[in-house]
């Protein structure tokens, strides 16, 4: 039964309205999802607000598509056009392509250069997409990685690094077989490593051979994987404690986390209902921290299914006829602000979600 906060009734009567999907509510859980208001009106849109709703979602991969150029349009609402494009070469590197006469141009950042990129490929390790700004705490860690290493091979020889960088793909098939708590690891990063001290050709599995990693890591500032709540591991070390002090740190990555949103909130609100929230901080933390840095934030909503305003893809589809612009390969998000909507047009048809901002 939904249980709605008292903070919340006065919002009881929009509801129908907006799209919100509160579960079983906690009073003052701030990491709950308050949901998309479709009530309240976006005057503009960034390319992340373009881009996110469609990234690694189910909505998007069940299209099967495998575009080779991604166009964002915004239409405003005196039908002015923004627009940027981008490719992917025979090097996989996403390049731009020259906007069509009678649009505003925008240059994106390299940060939304990457989200664009994620449309339209993806690589073998999220560390690639990020090393701008992963590659210096990258470098620090293989270096305390390694310090640790040589400390711990004083007393156990056999000692290996089995596991370093890992792919999204990998982390998928750990996920399906109980290998890991999260679709997402410090080790897409590379900010993680799996040590294994070996008896013959075994691994060992004995704690107390891994119990010195708990000073250790205190001592480089690291975090050990055996003091995990819920899912020891006890070979692990990572550079950060938890998702949450990643994003803090870096709030572009709240890209990576921000499409397994339900995974995490099923994994809290299981933990509540059990009585184990304890065993679950680390998530409720990167909700919580992933809430606040969309908070009133445009938002796309999925669950109201709505059609794409007929004037405004004309519009778009003349303009781009002086691009090279192929509508079988090709995939063109279309953000329009005087209806409200944001589409994806490809050639399995065509997307449209009502805009609003999140709660």
């Amino acid at each position: 039964m939904l249980r709605i906060p008292k903070l919340l009734l006065p919002l009881l009567s929009l509801s129908l309205l907006a799209c919100s999907f509160l579960k079983d509510s906690v009073e003052d859980a701030t990491w709950q999802d308050l949901g998309c208001d479709t009530t309240q009106k976006v005057s503009t849109l960034a390319i992340y607000d373009m881009v996110h709703p469609f990234y690694e979602t189910d909505t998007f991969l069940q299209l099967n598509i495998k575009p080779t150029a991604i166009y964002v349009a915004t239409v405003g609402v005196r039908q002015e056009v923004e627009m940027t494009a981008y490719k992917l070469d025979s090097l996989n590197q996403i390049t731009a392509i020259p906007n069509p006469a009678g649009t505003i141009g925008v240059t994106p950042t390299w940060v939304e250069q990457a989200y664009l990129g994620a449309l339209i490929h993806t690589p073998h390790y999220l560390y690639d997409r990020w090393t701008r700004i992963l590659e210096n705490d990258r470098a620090i860690f293989l270096a305390k990685r390694d310090s640790i290493k040589t400390i711990m091979a004083e007393k156990h020889s056999s000692i290996k690094v089995i596991s370093d960088l890992r792919s999204i793909a990998n982390q998928r098939k750990y996920l399906s077989r109980k290998r890991t708590a999260s679709p997402v690891s410090m080790h897409n990063f590379g900010l993680a490593a799996d040590f294994a001290i070996f008896r013959g050709h075994r691994i060992s599995n004995t704690l107390a051979n891994y119990k010195p990693l708990d000073t250790l890591t205190a001592q480089y500032g690291l975090t050990w994987g055996g003091n995990f709540v819920g899912f020891m591991d006890p070979g692990h070390i990572q550079y950060f404690k938890n998702g949450a002090t990643l994003v803090q740190k870096y709030p572009v990555l709240r890209f990576e986390f921000e499409p397994y949103r339900e995974f995490y909130l099923n994994t809290v609100e299981k933990a509540v209902k059990a009585g184990r929230i304890n065993r679950v901080v680390d998530t409720a933390d990167l909700l919580t921290l992933l809430n606040e840095l969309r908070r009133n934030q445009p938002c796309a909503c999925g669950k109201i299914k709505k059609q794409i305003n007929t004037n405004t893809l004309e519009k778009v589809k003349v303009l781009l006829q002086t691009t090279p612009y192929n509508s079988l390969n090709d995939i063109v998000l279309i953000g329009d602000l005087s209806h409200q909507t944001l589409s994806l047009v490809s050639a399995k048809g065509i997307i449209t979600l009502e805009l609003g901002k999140w709660r």
